[in-house]
């Protein structure tokens, strides 16, 4: 997997994280942007805990095999809002688009299916596709994970040292946890 363009924007900013803390403008800017970025990255993207992507961007997938006719490949991150495009390595030595795949979901992954795809030549991934994830602007990001954020990236400004509870290392807030349980993909 690979982001070939990341959000435009991200679901919660330096002035909502401000605010959730009730500091003034300008107070530790840097150390909350750092807070905030490790904090979206925990949650974000193909290497984020919940296995989706937050707001609308573009990503590339390669797959090692091109399946029959009529066959489909699964999208591992989602939301998908759109498959941009599909390309198969040929016996030409050329890269053809597929077109009119179809984006279908079932039991709440996404998968591309396409009616005949083509032939490919030797090539390690003859596979790519190109498509854009995310539930949409910051705005559409549900409110829950957004929150979450919120909560994590002031655990991470408050607790600058790791928190050490009766001599055992305490793992961040449950709340964080149960906020975002109902959008993770328990299948990555």
């Amino acid at each position: 997997m690979e982001c070939l363009t990341p959000p435009a924007e991200v679901p919660v900013d330096l002035a909502q994280l401000r605010a959730h803390l009730r500091l003034e403008e300008g107070e530790e800017d840097g150390h909350l942007q750092h807070c905030l970025d490790v904090a979206v990255a925990q949650f974000d993207g193909d290497d984020g805990e919940l296995g989706l992507a937050l707001v609308h961007q573009v990503w590339q997938q390669s797959f090692p095999h091109v399946p029959g006719a009529g066959g489909s490949v699964e999208l591992m991150l989602g939301p998908v809002a759109s498959v941009d495009q599909i390309e198969v390595y040929t016996p030409a030595g050329s890269w053809d688009v597929v077109t009119s795949p179809e984006l279908f979901e079932l039991g709440g992954r996404s998968y591309v299916q396409a009616r005949n795809w083509p032939r490919p030549g030797r090539c390690p991934l003859p596979l790519k596709i190109r498509f854009t994830a995310g539930f949409g602007t910051a705005a559409d990001v549900p409110k829950p994970i957004c929150h979450a954020i919120l909560l994590f990236a002031a655990h991470l400004y408050q607790a600058r040292s790791p928190v050490v509870v009766e001599g055992k290392p305490a793992e961040v807030p449950l709340s964080i946890a149960h906020l975002v349980a109902p959008y993770k993909s328990w299948w990555r």
